[in-house]
């Protein structure tokens, strides 16, 4: 369908329920020629409409010269997990309006089964929280598998727009986004990767960082005279009368006396909003007034604790209209989440997060007159999560704000008034060294990562694990026990996981060794345990009741029940080679055909570069030929012709290759370089799983050669016989593979070639070209796995 205006535009998108054209600054964010990398409006001004339709038209319908400059995915980061539903239930409500055809995913961890990296060059919305998004961006996706993180990596700092909604409640994330979108200018990205930061109370020198500094746009985007037009609609929200006043008691950890004044305060027929500082707290006052006689029937419960099974239809009772409700949450409502009530009860929290609070009092303008009442904390023993600094600051503003109207325009005129500045600390800023340290995804000889929770989220105590749970027995998980699916994952705090695996022998956690491929009991949480990395529990572990994760439950948990089932990958497995039967020839013509199509539609490449990749796609699975590789697959289907060599083993399940780690894309890079390919080339073939890309090397407790003078590496063996293959239009001559490159120094070091392309293309565009090859290898066998 094609709009003429935005205005046409806009009421399409929001259907039946538009109540007028768009906000005058919602229409300059679409229709302006340059990006606006700074929106500054209070809450409930519809800045999350105003970003993504305006992003879908600045790429559909604006002039051919901002079609152009506008990225073809748009990726919307939260700050925190629960409700991200939200924004995805209503982006995609407005693109089904609009009749578009542009998918919308969550990126919260965990297997999915569409799996949106396959579509490049199609125009996508990515929305998730910022541990999952920026530790992607940061390659190091956490609840994702390790060979899973170039490519990610890749497509996320290519062709993308970020936003950054709520950005005052993302920590260490701030610098870290402005740093990411200071290293994509400078060092260069395929297509463009703009970023923009969007809040009431952003202040720009939060984003001056030493690669950043400079970089920012003068002009950001804010309410003019014309949106406070009392004859537009915003001026009512704007001015949605609401009074501050002290609640008249002091937080206590049993949560009885701020249950018995929410009870008291709540009028029937209406919604209170009780927002807390902590799971724990707001899982007390929840159970207090639970016992309460005058509380409504209808009481909820929100934080980040749950898994999505149970939040989504939390999420759908949230979205009806509320006719007596009393909802108890955490600060997860302060950021992308559409509610509004009659009475709002916070505590004390910093200031950018009491006016996010305020913001769901009467957040229409229809709900009032709104009231709003604040807990007092004693900032000495009760801060965390916060600063005692910044919630003494807070009281002051509330003090002084005593029986006012606190509107959103209120709000505003009162912190000009006062000329109130918010600081923003930078502590662990990324810098360019940090960057291309993070680009190796090969674990250290301890087997341990680069954290990267230090620009994710700082020194957060509340930093994260994934936790999910499975019928699992007496016995610890199989080998085939199912990689975790986003929906059964639950967020729980790091420090709260180590002490719920101290507590008892039946308390234990299991996590994935991908070189042994086993589901590995966790010994020691203290060193084992990091920030986003996913475990196992058996149900009859406990942890999780209707309150969410809970460390007092011993009740067996429930597991979700998940339809897509995928096993864990290990370093010398070939998942996707346990498709319908077909030659190495077959299957390469496929993959050819496929990274053709795509190279169409995706943003413009250098030729040369596409050469290379047409290239690497013709050669990448030569290294099938060789004797282990099909072992394995002979071993998995005897009935397979010996005369042919194959690529696909025409059965399901792990591959056991003749050799330990054996990995078929190393002896097709060692080939292409001996039959004088460009190492760029050889360096896409043997990236293109996701396990080896700087370095070759000798796993541990691999098995060497009968010779042990010879060189061995992942499952290859210097002087090992790759017969001729016939790679569908062109062959690989019989050859000894020569591993002469793993050897450090020289010019033909594998390390000192790959570090100087690295060097030479950058991160981002070197990681985006190794995505292009992988999707174009999978669609292929998705493909092939249809015709069986």
């Amino acid at each position: 369908m094609i709009h003429k205006t935005y205005e046409e535009f806009f009421r399409a998108a929001m259907g039946s329920a538009a109540s007028g054209a768009p906000y005058p600054y919602q229409r300059r964010f679409a229709t302006d020629t340059e990006l606006h990398q700074l929106i500054r409006v209070p809450t409930g001004a519809g800045k999350t409409a105003a970003v993504i339709l305006g992003w879908l038209w600045r790429l559909h319908f604006a002039a051919s010269d901002v079609r152009q400059m506008t990225p073809r995915r748009l990726v919307y980061c939260l700050p925190m997990r629960v409700l991200v539903e939200q924004s995805v239930r209503e982006t995609r409500k407005w693109i089904a309006n609009l009749q578009l055809e542009v998918p919308v995913k969550i990126l919260m961890g965990g297997v999915e089964g569409d799996e949106w990296f396959l579509q490049p060059e199609r125009p996508t919305i990515l929305i998730g929280t910022q541990d999952m998004l920026l530790s992607r961006a940061l390659n190091r996706g956490y609840a994702a598998s390790r060979f899973h993180w170039p490519i990610d990596f890749g497509l996320l700092n290519n062709d993308c727009l970020w936003v950054f909604d709520e950005p005052q409640l993302m920590g260490a994330g701030v610098p870290t986004s402005a740093q990411l979108a200071g290293l994509r200018a400078a060092i260069g990205t395929f297509g463009p990767c703009p970023s923009l930061w969007l809040s009431a109370t952003l202040e720009p020198q939060w984003l001056a960082t030493i690669d950043f500094a400079g970089r920012l746009s003068d002009e950001t985007l804010e309410l003019s005279s014309d949106d406070y037009d009392p004859a537009r609609p915003l001026f009512t929200r704007m001015t949605a009368q609401k009074t501050l006043k002290p609640l008249g008691v002091t937080a206590s950890n049993d949560g009885k006396e701020v249950a018995e004044k929410v009870v008291k305060h709540h009028r029937g027929g209406t919604q209170t909003l009780v927002v807390l500082n902590t799971v724990e707290r707001a899982k007390a006052v929840f159970a207090a007034i639970k016992k309460q006689t005058k509380a409504p029937g209808d009481v909820l419960l929100v934080h980040s604790r749950f898994r999505p099974a149970e939040r989504e239809p939390l999420n759908d009772r949230l979205s009806l209209p509320a006719a007596d409700r009393i909802i108890i949450a955490t600060q997860v409502v302060e950021a992308g989440v559409d509610i509004s009530a009659r009475t709002l009860i916070t505590d004390l929290a910093p200031w950018a997060s009491i006016v996010q609070r305020i913001g769901r009092c009467n957040r229409t303008g229809d709900d009032g007159p709104g009231r709003v009442f604040w807990i007092d904390l004693d900032v000495e023993k009760n801060a965390p999560p916060y600063e005692p600094v910044d919630l003494k600051f807070a009281r002051e503003q509330l003090t002084e704000l005593d029986g006012s109207d606190v509107s959103p325009r209120s709000l505003d005129e009162f912190k000009r008034k006062h000329s109130i500045t918010l600081p923003f600390p930078l502590t662990q800023v990324l810098r360019r060294r940090d960057l291309i340290a993070l680009f190796d995804t090969t674990p250290d000889l301890s087997g341990s990562d680069i954290d990267v929770a230090r620009y994710v989220r700082g020194d957060d105590p509340e930093t994260d694990v994934q936790v999910f749970w499975r019928s699992v027995g007496s016995d610890r998980p199989t080998e085939d026990e199912p990689s975790p699916n986003r929906r059964e994952l639950c967020n729980v705090p790091i420090g709260a996981m180590r002490a719920f695996l101290k507590r008892g022998s039946e308390r234990v956690g299991y996590t994935w060794d991908h070189l042994e491929n086993e589901w590995r009991p966790i010994r020691a949480p203290e060193r084992e345990l990091r920030p986003g990395i996913a475990i196992l529990l058996s149900s009859a572990a406990g942890g999780y009741s209707d309150l969410g994760w809970d460390a007092d439950s011993t009740a067996p948990v429930e597991p979700v029940r998940i339809h897509l089932r995928q096993p864990a990958e290990g370093t010398g497995d070939d998942p996707i080679s346990c498709g319908p039967a077909l030659t190495i020839a077959n299957h390469t013509q496929h993959v050819c055909d496929e990274l053709a199509g795509l190279l169409q539609s995706v943003c413009e490449l250098p030729e040369a570069w596409r050469g290379r990749l047409n290239k690497a796609a013709r050669w990448h699975d030569c290294g099938k030929g060789h004797a282990a590789f099909q072992h394995g697959l002979h071993e998995a289907n005897p009935a397979l012709d010996d005369a042919a060599l194959w690529a696909k083993s025409g059965t399901r399940g792990r591959l056991r290759h003749g050799r330990k780690y054996f990995r078929h894309e190393l002896a097709s890079a060692l080939a292409a370089l001996q039959h004088g390919l460009l190492f760029e080339v050889a360096y896409l073939i043997a990236s293109h799983h996701g396990k080896i890309r700087l370095s070759i090397r000798t796993m541990p407790g691999e098995d060497p050669p009968s010779d042990s003078i010879a060189l061995f590496a992942q499952g290859i063996y210097h002087g090992d016989v790759l017969p001729e293959v016939d790679l569908g239009g062109e062959s690989c001559p019989a050859l000894k593979l020569d591993l002469s490159p793993m050897q450090l120094g020289g010019d033909g070091s594998w390390t000192a070639r790959a570090l100087k392309l690295l060097a030479d293309l950058g991160p981002f565009k070197l990681a985006y070209l190794e995505a292009l090859l992988r999707a174009a290898d999978v669609r292929a066998s998705q493909e092939e796995a249809k015709n069986v």
